[in-house]
């Protein structure tokens, strides 16, 4: 009988033992939005343990008591690691290739070439109005860019537009720096005749910044070169929009 009872201690104590050196973590894994994600998976960082997220998106997984941080995968999306917690521990994972799509109302200031003032048939500046839209990645992007002169009895083809095409590039996480070049019709002045002309074929070059002012609002800035490498307009302009 006595034997009986050690036994039985013995089983006890490692059975409390055991108790002592696990613990059971819990949350949900869901996404930027707080939609849950089924069938993600939590595991022990760098350890054997792990467990399928369900339906709802929550999870109960027994790991190690020493256990400092978890990991959770799911296909698509970047994996996430957090510190292991009492409470409910909420994964939050994004896409891996995030996007957002943006479109911006612009406007600005157009300085035209005047080198005869004697000829001075058009104005040394103007305004000008367009769209700008595109894509920010998490690094790169791209955008399109049109401008029109706002007065268009300053010009002759007033719906020829300046179209530019480029890239961006994340600097900070609410700034993206923009470069491009297009197509653009150069407004100045005869050199050889001291005549005034109008669209002249010419080349145009974007440099600029947009930031993520809120969630969904976006401002752009910057300048745009248009020349034909004989005159040169310059586009000041600055733009607002909405962030899809």
């Amino acid at each position: 009988m006595r034997k009986i009872f050690l036994m039985l201690a013995l089983v006890l104590a490692s059975t409390a033992a055991m108790a002592q050196s696990t613990r059971i973590i819990k949350g949900a894994v869901v996404d930027k939005n707080g939609n849950p994600l089924p069938g993600a998976t939590v595991e022990a960082t760098n350890g054997a343990e792990s467990t399928t997220v369900d339906a709802d998106g929550t999870f109960s997984l027994e790991v190690s008591r020493w256990l400092n941080t978890a990991t959770a995968r799911y296909a698509g999306m970047r994996k996430k690691t957090l510190e292991v917690q009492d409470g409910d521990m909420v994964f939050r994972l994004s896409p891996k290739y995030e996007m957002d799509w943006f479109l911006n109302v612009v406007a600005g200031v157009v300085t035209l070439d005047r080198t005869f003032d004697e000829y001075d048939m058009l104005p040394n500046t103007t305004y000008s109005l367009g769209l700008m839209g595109g894509f920010l990645g998490k690094n790169w992007g791209g955008y399109t860019k049109l401008l029109w002169f706002l007065n268009s009895s300053d010009v002759s083809e007033p719906a020829v537009p300046t179209v530019t095409i480029g890239a961006t590039k994340r600097v900070f996480s609410f700034m993206h720096a923009y470069a491009g070049a297009g197509y653009a019709k150069l407004n100045g002045v005869d050199k050889e005749y001291n005549r005034d002309v109008s669209n002249s074929d010419a080349m145009a070059f974007d440099l600029g910044a947009i930031f993520r002012v809120k969630k969904h609002i976006s401002a752009n800035v910057g300048i745009s070169w248009v020349t034909d490498f004989d005159q040169a307009n310059y586009y000041f302009s600055a733009g607002v929009g909405y962030v899809f």
